[in-house]
This record gives structure tokens, C-alpha cells and sequence, in this order.
């Protein structure tokens, strides 16, 4: 009987320990979990914008190539507005364009004399032509003939708003200016308060907003000669160009030249390497989710549009490409990486 009771102490003792050590191994477990869970807010764009939906897709993205980022996506004013928010430490990582983006981190235009020297581009994933569009039925034909006209730069914060704003301004250009979101410009062109506004459109297609002009208006983009593009380039070198092909809006018979933008992922050297490495992993382990609702990125090498930043890149980033094999060139490589 002394045996019996013996062997049933030992299996209670032995039982109470192994329950002990599940015990601490769960705990243990749910704390790396906790520890590991990294918050993001993701500034984006206006809500009718194609962008935004990339974003809404980009979570679901993070929801199975990385987890343990429990990421919420913010409407904002788009580019300029998200650097701004960067700036301040409002969010962790944001939509940005190629040339305010260079502005930023070089301190000009709206940030004269205050450069963001610690932003940084994560991945850049379109390239988008910007189409400065009026109505067909109107008598203008040359940005020229904008002067004195009410004319939308585009939303309000974004980069299309301060490159018009810095291109028409060198020109001597002076439209009066429609400041609002990218839904008060459709309405405006639709009730003719304003001949004309302007938007980035995926690659060589008509954007969303211009698609639903198009259904009550016919629409001219208008072109900017070769001389005019030197000219302007010549002050701000690092402007990006584009083609819109011939048929892209109804009833444009022939090739048009406009501006352009390579738009993407943007954060500061104060995001984490790790974080900034799951983010980019992510993003390439999920391109064929993110084409579904934005089909252009499968037109697009990542690889080589990010190496065309005007920014360095993020320490996350290059740790990415680097294993893939890539060489990055050195004006790339933030003070913060060997």
C-alpha cells in the first residue's frame, strides 16, 4: 500500500511539473509574441484614389506574409502631407512621390531650409504619368493659357498640388488656384467652376477620377512641348516625364508629353531595419495580391524603380536587396548602413 501511495505522490509531483511547465513555456510564448507586435500607421490618400486601395490591400498582404504587423491605413492629403506627418512622427511609413520626396530630404520648395534628412525610400511601385487635363469644349490648348483660369493642382497636400504649384509658378503662370480633396475637383469640373485639374494615372491609363469625368465630359490633355519640358527641367532637373499614347482619353488622336511620377513606400531611418525588411519581404511575397486591385505592379520591376530613388533607401531595404543579390549604388546607402 506504502508503494502504491509512493507511486501516485510521484505521478501528482511529476504531473504538477510538467502542468508547471507548460504553464511558464505559454507564457513565455505569449510574451515574445506581444514583444514582437509592431504598430504601424500607414498615411495613404483620398479614399477615390487607386492608391488607396493598394494600401487596403497591403494590409491584407501584412495579414499573411507578416503577422506580427498590426498596420492601420490613414487617409491623408497624399505625398506632401504624409512626408509632413513623417516629419513629426505622426506615422511610421507613408505614400510619397520621386520629386517631393527629393525636396524633402534636400530641404527645398515646401520645405526651404528644413530638410528631412532622415527620410528614407522603402519601395517604390508605380510609375504614373500626371495628365493635365481641361474640357474639350474649352478654348485651351496651351498650359499658357491657364493664367488667370480656376484650375485644381491637384488634392490638396499631395505632390501633384506642389509640383504644379513649383512648375506653373517658374513659368510665370498664375491659375487661381481650387484648393480640396481629389472629389471636390471632380464635382467642380462637373458644375464648370474650374476648366481643368490634373491627377497621376497608372501608367499610361486613365485614373478612376478621370475615367467618371469621362462619362459626363469629354476631356483634352494638354501637352507640353519639348522646348517647354528643357526649360523647365533645366531648373528642376530631377522632374520626371511621361507619354500619354494616343486613345488614352477619348478623342485624343495623337501622342501627348506630360509629367511624370514614380511613386511608392516611404519612412524615416527611425523605423527599425527588422521592420523595414518584413515590410519590403512582404510586399514582393504578396505582389500578386496587391496586382488585384492595382494590376500596373505587374508591369513594374521593383527592383529597378526603387533604384531610381532620389532619396537614399532604407537600412531594411538594402538588407532586402542584398540578398537578393542586388548592387546598390553608394548615393543610395544612408550614413546609418556599412
Amino acid at each position: 500500500m506504502r508503494n502504491i501511495k509512493t507511486a501516485v505522490n510521484q505521478n501528482i509531483n511529476y504531473l504538477v511539473m510538467v502542468s508547471v511547465c507548460l504553464i511558464l513555456i505559454i507564457s513565455i510564448s505569449f510574451n515574445s509574441l506581444a514583444k514582437d507586435k509592431v504598430f504601424l500607421n500607414i498615411g495613404t490618400t483620398n479614399q477615390t484614389s487607386s492608391s488607396y486601395g493598394y494600401y487596403v490591400q497591403l494590409l491584407k498582404v501584412f495579414n499573411k506574409y507578416a503577422p506580427h504587423f498590426k498596420a492601420t491605413v490613414i487617409e491623408t492629403g497624399a505625398a506632401v502631407d504624409n512626408i509632413r506627418r513623417l516629419a513629426r512622427g505622426e506615422i511610421e511609413a507613408g505614400l510619397a512621390m520621386d520629386d517631393p520626396m527629393y525636396q524633402a530630404y534636400h530641404g527645398l520648395g515646401k520645405w526651404e531650409g528644413e530638410p528631412v534628412s532622415e527620410l528614407r525610400t522603402l519601395l517604390m511601385w508605380t510609375k504614373n504619368m500626371v495628365p493635365y487635363v481641361v474640357r474639350a469644349d474649352s478654348d485651351i490648348y496651351s498650359v499658357y493659357d491657364l493664367d488667370g483660369l480656376p484650375f485644381s493642382p491637384g488634392m490638396r497636400g499631395s505632390g501633384n498640388e506642389a509640383s504644379c504649384e513649383m512648375i506653373l509658378g517658374f513659368l510665370g503662370i498664375e491659375p487661381k488656384w481650387f484648393r480640396g480633396s481629389l472629389a471636390d475637383a471632380i464635382d467642380a469640373m462637373k458644375d464648370r467652376r474650374i476648366v481643368g485639374t490634373n491627377k497621376g494615372s497608372n501608367l499610361n491609363k486613365p485614373d478612376a477620377a478621370f475615367l467618371e469625368l469621362q462619362t459626363f465630359m469629354k476631356l483634352r490633355p494638354l501637352n507640353w512641348p519639348n522646348d517647354l519640358i528643357e526649360k523647365v527641367k533645366a531648373e528642376y532637373p530631377y522632374l520626371p516625364t511621361a507619354t500619354i499614347p494616343a486613345g488614352t482619353f477619348n478623342g485624343q488622336t495623337e501622342d501627348v508629353n506630360t509629367w511624370g511620377m514614380v511613386m511608392g513606400d516611404v519612412a524615416t531611418s527611425n523605423m527599425s531595419e527588422e521592420v523595414g525588411y518584413d515590410w519590403v519581404k512582404a510586399s514582393f511575397d504578396g505582389k500578386d495580391m496587391l496586382a488585384i486591385v492595382y494590376p500596373e505592379v505587374n508591369d513594374i520591376d521593383w527592383v529597378e524603380v526603387t533604384l531610381e530613388s532620389t532619396i537614399p533607401l532604407h537600412a531594411g531595404t538594402i538588407k532586402y536587396f542584398r540578398e537578393m543579390g542586388v548592387e546598390i549604388p553608394e548615393e543610395l546607402i544612408p550614413p546609418e548602413v556599412n
